[in-house]
């Protein structure tokens, strides 16, 4: 992972996000195995951490690792108000992001719930309190990831029918390409996330960050 690090720390990207890939069988010792790899990481961009954030005992395990953002996506599905409350109170409010896997299909907007493995409807989900807690929230278009320049831009449209979001929180994900980063400039969104393929494109990032 060192590896990694240092390869996007050379092209000088403002956050690194790490999400865990957390299965059903993920356990407290997996985590803590995980942790023990994050701790021993040397960076000098800012990490960023989700996967598997389930409940108070691992906040505190969180303590003191190089990382700086914190990545929720079932807490605030689940609106497990304590947990969010807790992490921010423990590394502050601009520490958390929330992670909003979503797909549109016939005009209908789903969340994909990673517990159950399943996509719910967007209106299980109480915005208002994501909006409060959610110093960022990331719109992941589950149907375009690994894409080039297809994310769908209604997502945040219809998202906005639900609830106004300030796009000054927002960070879109999946399928993001140069038009993508054209299209998140204008519209005043706080970034884009750009998946792991760029590892195997050279400059692929640099490209990126002159795309505007």
């Amino acid at each position: 992972m060192q590896w990694v690090i240092d390869e996007l720390g050379a092209y000088e990207c403002d956050e690194i996000t790490i999400i865990r890939p957390v299965r059903a069988q993920d356990t407290l010792q997996t985590f803590k195995q995980d942790l023990a790899q994050l701790r021993q990481l040397k960076s000098l961009t800012p990490i960023s951490l989700g996967g598997g954030l389930r409940d108070t005992q691992q906040l505190s395990l969180l303590q003191g690792l190089p990382i700086e953002r914190l990545v929720f996506s079932s807490a605030f599905i689940e609106n497990n108000v304590s947990l969010i409350r807790s992490a921010s109170q423990i590394f502050g409010r601009q520490s958390i992001q929330c992670l909003l896997p979503l797909k549109l299909n016939a005009n209908k907007l789903s969340v994909f719930y990673s517990t159950k493995a399943e996509y719910q409807n967007i209106d299980r989900l109480d915005l208002a309190f994501i909006d409060e807690f959610a110093n960022e929230i990331i719109i992941y278009d589950t149907e375009h990831e690994g894409e080039y320049d297809t994310f769908d831009q209604r997502l945040l449209s219809t998202l906005q029918t639900y609830h106004s979001v300030d796009y000054g929180k927002l960070i879109v994900s999946g399928g993001v390409g140069h038009s993508t980063v054209n299209w998140a400039m204008q519209k005043g969104l706080a970034s884009v996330l750009i998946d792991n393929k760029a590892l195997h494109t050279e400059y692929a990032i640099e490209g990126y960050k002159h795309a505007l």
